[in-house]
This record gives structure tokens, C-alpha cells and sequence, in this order.
């Protein structure tokens, strides 16, 4: 699997966790009040997780970015 797939299955995955979990929190037979609580729980967490696969996609990107650079330079320096 490519790397840049590797990076939208990682969102597609967050984002997916999140709906499914905002829709169980909000279908559930509990007070508004429980409701926001969890809600609030569940945000934070996400949050933390996102911030995490964004650096990771970003490490991935830049490593990427370097091997196309390197990979670049050979070529140029084979044809002169």
C-alpha cells in the first residue's frame, strides 16, 4: 500500500470514529446534560488522536517529499 494511501485511510478512518460516535451520543436515551459530557470526553479524545495522524501524515509527506527530491537530483545528475 502507498504511503498516500496509507494517509487517507488513517482520515477516513477519524473521520468515520467520529461521526459513528457523535451519532451514538446523540441518539442515546440519556439527559442533555450526560449527553454534552460525553460529547465533550469523546471531542478530546478525538482530538488528541487527529493532532496525532496529522503529524504522522506530515512526517509521512515530508519523508515523501525528501525521496522524490533525492530521486530527482539522480536523474538530473545522470543526464549531464
Amino acid at each position: 500500500m502507498k504511503k498516500q494511501e496509507t494517509s487517507g485511510l488513517i482520515v477516513a478512518a477519524l473521520v468515520g470514529a467520529a461521526a459513528g460516535a457523535l451519532a451514538g451520543i446523540l441518539l442515546a436515551p440519556e439527559s442533555g446534560k450526560k449527553s454534552r459530557k460525553k460529547l465533550e470526553k469523546k471531542a478530546k479524545k478525538l482530538k488528541k488522536e487527529m493532532a496525532s495522524s496529522i503529524e504522522e501524515v506530515t512526517s509521512k509527506g515530508l519523508e515523501s517529499a525528501t525521496e522524490l527530491k533525492e530521486t530527482a537530483k539522480k536523474i538530473l545528475n545522470n543526464k549531464t
